[in-house]
């Protein structure tokens, strides 16, 4: 090459190296822009098909950095062709605002955000937003996906998306729920080539339903209370635990049966262990664990409580198993929790696993003397009246018949007795005491010979009716069901001798025989305490005591009450020394009861039936139904899969799977009766009552069948003192008033 040629070829390296000081040729910044404007059009056209397949009820644009988009405009116009309502957000306070309001309305919201996605993950962290219902989708433009995400930022309930543009035209979607292990991985589900508009996958992103059908394996932890019937736990490390003292007192209690269960879950610790033993509540998670394929562990919540709400009501933050589930310490909690609207603030629910009432127990009224209780078939308001009616009922026949004579006066009467012949038509009884008793006794009349002397000393006495002590006599002899004749023919006698008997065969004798069969059946002192208006009266005059289960949701119903049950939380609280009303679980409060039965215990029907049966169902008196309550399982707020589990649950309802393992619960504590009917079926048809608001035995009473406890006894010579004892009585006043005419 010569020198003119070199000195050409200098001179274009001079120029070359001018034109790019100066910015005459494009460099990489501006290659990547001019890439991003040629770019930007099938940007568009690929967000808003996305956006459409995707289908959000609203979509909000969050922009922080305008120069990522230049045609924003143009992009809210295709998505308004598919009728996406949208509305674009520059301030991240008004943004995130927005989000709050709609959780709180429980509405679903998408989100399409162009910014980083690290410079507000942690921000929708801090602020509670990550929710089921709200989806982030993140804008990344033609970077790749870079490892620098946190995981922990990124684990459930937070619902990320984020969309890269790698080449022209073609997209790639990744997503952190597209497993469901809870890692926190952004994994890519799905691509959008622009050239022939078609995507890998429809929908875009996979459903929570079926993602959240097979965990495949992921390890729950669950936290468990000992409390029966719900959940069996035993205390090891040799140590004499609260749950260990319940059971083995429990089971004495009980006539000693034992649990005997196929599988038993140990949780070890550092100084003590414990073990569940099975419960209705542990047998119907290991079903909900096989159905979802998932393991649980057990783990033991801070004071052995479900909780209760601490701090201020708008803000309050939860102790015991629902406080780890409100600081996503735990998945889910499944332990007889009933469902409040505190504590659904805090968490979320599930379908119902258990509709109970609320109910409190007392101590069995006391049983009568099967002597006394044939002098005692009525009430003491009851008794007056018949005595009384008993009494007047022979001066009120002896003025029926002896006043029209009365009213005549005694001229009348001696003219009228001058004109009088004896006929056979109109005789009388005889006036002395012995031939009238025994003219009754013999059902028969005189013959005509004694008439004549009968008739004689009757006008001897000049009287034509009988005497009080012969109407009074004819009274007593109806009303104790003795033959008599009628003291006088007149046709008023004989209405009112008609009345008496009526009366005292069908008012008195009837009444008497039904109230004295009833207490025949089951005599008792007192009457039973089954309404929340007979404790009250109960606590007012003979200082009866309530007990609650400490922290539990029958605790918060009680405190947050009105009306009646208002006043027996006051009454409670002012004769309560340092909260001694509360207790630590409804089976320490029967055997407060079962000490003194100056107590009630307040808590679910279902458990207290259940412990009563344990210590003797005929040593408790179980109330009526207060108010229906509903228990479910317990997740955290926004559970990405609490659908899945709602209709796992549900399919298990329907089946009539959970109401068998009740029976299979209930039949392994108590057994099956000898030729009847099982405890475990006794207490399903109680569950069916409270689900229904129905009969338990479908014959409209509306009560439970008798407890087996309560056994029919032959009859036998005692319960016949109480006639023996009557009949003392009569033949005493009988010899006192035949000494008294002696």
């Amino acid at each position: 090459m010569g020198v003119g040629s070199n000195s050409k070829y200098i001179l274009a390296l001079v120029l070359l190296r001018v034109a790019l000081v100066w910015g005459a040729f494009p460099t990489q910044r501006n290659l990547i822009a001019l890439y991003e404007r040629s770019n930007q059009s099938g940007m568009i056209r690929g967000i808003s098909e996305m956006v459409n397949l995707l289908a959000p009820k609203s979509l909000v644009i969050l922009v922080q950095n305008e120069t990522k988009i230049d045609r924003l405009d143009k992009l809210t116009v295709m998505i308004h062709h598919h009728n996406i309502p949208t509305c674009v957000y520059y301030d991240l306070e008004a943004y995130f605002s927005l989000i709050e309001e709609n959780l709180k309305k429980s509405l679903e919201i998408t989100s399409l955000i162009f910014c980083h996605p690290e410079d507000m993950l942690q921000d929708i962290t801090d602020r509670r937003l990550a929710h089921r219902l709200s989806l982030f989708i993140f804008y990344w433009g033609a970077a790749q996906l870079p490892p620098t995400l946190n995981p922990n930022l990124l684990m459930e309930p937070f619902r990320v998306a984020i969309i890269t543009n790698p080449r022209r035209n073609i997209f790639r979607i990744f997503y952190n729920q597209a497993k469901p292990n809870n890692r926190g991985d952004m994994l890519s589900v799905n691509w959008f080539d622009g050239n022939d508009m078609t995507f890998k996958r429809v929908p875009l992103l996979p459903s929570p339903t079926e993602v959240y059908k097979n965990f495949e394996g992921r390890i729950f932890t669950i936290p468990v209370i000992h409390k029966p019937p719900w959940h069996f736990i035993v205390y090891g490390n040799g140590s004499a635990s609260v749950g260990d003292n319940q059971n083995s007192s429990s089971s004495d209690a009980a006539g000693g049966f034992e649990l005997e269960l196929d599988e038993n879950v140990t949780v070890e610790s550092d100084d003590t262990y414990f073990t569940v033993k099975g419960g209705r509540d542990h047998n119907l998670m290991q079903l909900i664990a096989e159905r979802m394929n998932f393991t649980f562990q057990y783990v033991e919540p801070p004071e052995k409580i479900q909780g209760i709400a601490l701090g201020s009501e708008d803000n309050a933050s939860f102790s015991g198993a629902l406080g780890m589930l409100q600081r996503r310490e735990v998945e889910l909690y499944l332990g007889d929790v009933a469902v409040t609207w505190e504590r659904m603030k805090a968490v979320e629910f599930s379908f119902f696993t258990l509709a109970d009432s609320a109910a409190f127990v007392t101590h069995a009224p006391r049983k009568l003397n099967e002597a006394l209780a044939l002098v005692r078939p009525f009430q003491i308001t009851v008794w007056p009246p018949v005595i009384i009616t008993i009494l007047i009922s022979g001066p009120i026949l002896y003025i029926i018949i002896s006043t029209p004579y009365r009213w005549r006066s005694a001229q009348t009467v001696h003219a009228r007795n001058a004109r009088w012949r004896p006929t056979r038509s109109r005789l009388r009884k005889p006036a002395f005491y012995n031939l009238r008793y025994i003219e009754e006794m013999s059902y028969t009349r005189f013959r005509a010979e004694r008439t004549s002397l009968i008739n004689n000393h009757h006008h001897s006495r000049g009287q034509d009716y009988p005497s009080l002590d012969r109407c009074i006599w004819y009274t007593i002899n109806v009303y104790l069901r003795q033959s008599a004749n009628i003291p006088f023919d007149g046709h008023l006698a004989r209405f009112f001798s008609i009345l008496l008997w009526l009366c005292a065969t069908y008012v008195l004798g009837d009444v008497y025989s039904a109230q004295l069969t009833s207490q025949l059946a089951r005599p008792a002192r007192e009457s039973p305490i089954n309404t929340l208006g007979r404790l009250e009266n109960r606590m007012n005059r003979e200082g009866y005591q309530l007990l609650v289960e400490r922290q539990s949701a029958f605790h918060a119903a009680l405190v947050n009450s009105t009306g009646v049950l208002q006043r027996l939380y006051r009454l409670t609280r002012q004769r309560s020394v340092n909260d001694s009303f509360l207790v630590k679980s409804v089976e320490e409060g029967i055997r407060v009861l079962q000490a003194d039965p100056k107590y009630a215990v307040f808590g679910g029907r279902e458990t207290l039936y259940f412990n009563t049966k344990r210590y003797g169902a005929n040593r408790f008196q179980l109330s009526e139904k207060l108010y229906t309550r509903y228990s479910a399982v317990a997740v955290q707020i926004g559970c990405p899969f609490l659908d899945s589990l709602n209709e796992v649950i549900m399919r298990l309802f329907e089946a009539g799977i959970v109401e068998k393992i009740t029976i299979a619960e209930y039949e392994q504590m108590f057994g099956r009766q000898k030729g009847g009917v099982s405890h475990a079926e006794e207490t399903v048809r109680t569950v069916k009552s409270t689900n229904s608001e129905c009969d338990t035995d479908g014959t409209g009473s509306g009560k439970r069948k008798t407890d087996s406890n309560d056994k029919l006894q032959p009859m036998n010579l005692r319960m016949l003192q109480g006639a023996f004892l009557v009949l003392a009585c009569g033949h005493l006043l009988g010899g006192k008033c035949y000494t008294m005419a002696i």
